[in-house]
């Protein structure tokens, strides 16, 4: 019988498998190293963070204190921001009203609170930059606290009661300059944003040589509360905000006389602006953001900024401020800070005696 010899390809074939074997051994000897993950890339104004799945530190509610009455510029814009931020964080986030005193002893509340990120600062104007240019003997700074961002922005509309029959900007102008002790100008007391634009008309009107000293001013608690007054005609105008406004403006108790917008608002079509009216200096724009106590750590602020500026760049946000008359304007923590800083040295200069 004729015997067929294979041990030759046999062998070659074992050698063959030793060899990948011991390739194989070789490159696996080293285990790959774990995949870095990439930062997460800081919000900037204007810049949507990227999409992140996040959760807040710890379990508690956040708590933002409005040291304004509800129904105010203040109040609404921190009330849309809570509700789109809750949605980001899975955490829950209140809104607490603290008004009274010139919305000191809330700002005052929600800057000494404990800086873990569970107690913010509904922070406008009025809370930052004012109180900063124009009062005395405030219990805290303006460059003292955390800032966490700003969310919106939204022009003032100076309104008038039905009953005086004023329509322009020159209407109020010249009832001053004849009579101003019959006057009864609505403010909050100088330490708000809704007494800006005013501060600005006086100083216009003092440069055309109007007398507005014997002008009597009646303070309120917020821009919701004068805006009723005016429309109840128990002061004759005054100054509030696009938000504070709506309501009574739709339902024709009072007559809006002009926006401080650079251009016409699309929620007051008709309405033409200051600058329209002849009066350019008369342009005022009021901001809402979020802020903290002194200390709280770098990680909490960029996790809430991130997510706000992830949700301010949402259809539903848009959507949400639209409804309230704000406009969505993002500014992250730094820019915040440096905006109100600027903003606290112009209003210096037209501080109401």
């Amino acid at each position: 019988m004729k015997i067929t010899r294979k041990r030759p390809v046999f062998l070659a074939a074992l050698l063959l498998l030793i060899a990948f074997a011991l390739a194989s051994c070789g490159q696996q000897s080293s285990p790959p190293a774990p995949a870095t993950p990439a930062p997460a890339t800081p919000a900037t104004p204007g810049t949507p963070a990227e999409p992140a799945v996040r959760s807040y530190p710890g379990t508690k509610p956040i708590e933002v204190i409005v040291p304004w009455s509800a129904g105010g510029s203040t109040d609404m814009v921190s009330r849309v921001a809570a509700n789109l931020l809750s949605a980001n964080l899975g955490a829950t986030v209140n809104i607490i009203n603290e008004a009274g005193g010139q919305g000191i002893p809330g700002t005052v509340s929600a800057l000494t609170g404990a800086a873990d990120g569970y107690t913010l600062l509904g922070d406008a104007d009025g809370s930052n930059a004012i109180p900063e240019a124009w009062g005395s003997d405030i219990p805290f700074k303006v460059g003292e606290r955390t800032y966490i961002c700003r969310i919106a922005s939204f022009p003032w509309v100076f309104a008038a009661a039905s009953d005086t029959g004023w329509k322009t900007m020159d209407d109020i102008a010249e009832a001053i300059r004849n009579n101003p002790s019959e006057v009864q100008f609505g403010w909050l007391g100088g330490t708000a944003g809704a007494d800006c634009a005013p501060a600005q008309f006086i100083a216009a009107m003092q440069a055309q040589g109007i007398d507005t000293s014997a002008v009597n001013m009646v303070t309120f608690a917020g821009g919701a509360d004068l805006a009723t007054a005016i429309a109840g005609g128990h002061v004759d105008f005054g100054c509030v905000s696009t938000t504070s406004v709506a309501s009574t403006y739709e339902a024709g108790k009072l007559e809006v006389v002009s926006i401080t917008s650079a251009e016409r608002f699309p929620a007051y079509p008709d309405v033409a602006t200051t600058k329209e009216q002849g009066w350019d200096t008369v342009n005022f724009m009021g901001h809402v953001g979020f802020s903290g106590p002194e200390g709280m750590s770098e990680e909490v602020v960029q996790i809430l900024a991130d997510a706000m500026a992830e949700v301010m760049a949402g259809a539903e946000a848009e959507q949400k401020f639209s409804e309230i008359s704000a406009i969505p304007d993002f500014l992250g923590p730094q820019d915040f800070r440096a905006y109100v800083l600027n903003l606290a040295d112009t209003l210096t200069a037209i501080k109401i005696n």
